[in-house]
């Protein structure tokens, strides 16, 4: 009988992108409090409290632990800054999911690459775009309209967040 290899990368990718058009002022007043997750807590519906490698700075290859309460339990999303690009009136920064636990207890397993990208163009005409992506076995997939909401929700959430930014 042949010997039969898995592919990698055989699962099922979500993805979700979110955009919202702002002045270049409110662009930058967002980066800013992007780029200092101490003050994260004050405008990040999602953030209750947060632990960073820089309390005042965000840099590649800092890591970020967002915590949270729902339904009475301690959730933590832990992230991976992977790359930040800079330009003239540009920003671009990649987290990478590290996993969730509740209570301690690892939860979410079945999101692999769970990533977020953000995108922040202050000129004439630029935003903010939330890009959201993750792959799920084929066996998670049955699962596909709670995935893509959960992105969804993801993406705009965050979004929203950073657009009220004042």
């Amino acid at each position: 009988m042949p010997c039969r290899h898995l592919a990698i990368g055989m699962g099922k990718v979500f993805t979700h992108t979110a955009r919202c058009e702002l002045s270049p002022v409110l662009v930058e007043k967002a980066l800013i409090s992007f780029r200092n997750p101490s003050t994260w807590p004050n405008w990040n519906s999602s953030a209750k409290s947060l632990l960073a490698t820089n309390p005042e700075a965000l840099l590649e290859g800092d890591h970020l632990a967002i915590h949270q309460i729902i339904k009475g339990g301690l959730i933590e999303a832990r992230w991976l800054v992977n790359s930040v690009r800079e330009g003239d009136g540009f920003c671009e920064i990649e987290l990478l999911g590290e996993g969730q636990s509740r209570n301690e207890r690892p939860i979410g397993n079945g999101l692999k690459e769970l990533k977020i990208c953000i995108t922040f163009l202050s000129q004439e005409d630029g935003g903010i775009e939330v890009h959201s992506s993750c792959e799920v076995s084929r066996i998670m997939a049955v699962f596909a309209n709670r995935i893509k909401a959960f992105m969804k929700k993801q993406s705009q959430q965050l979004l929203d967040d950073m657009s009220s930014i004042i």
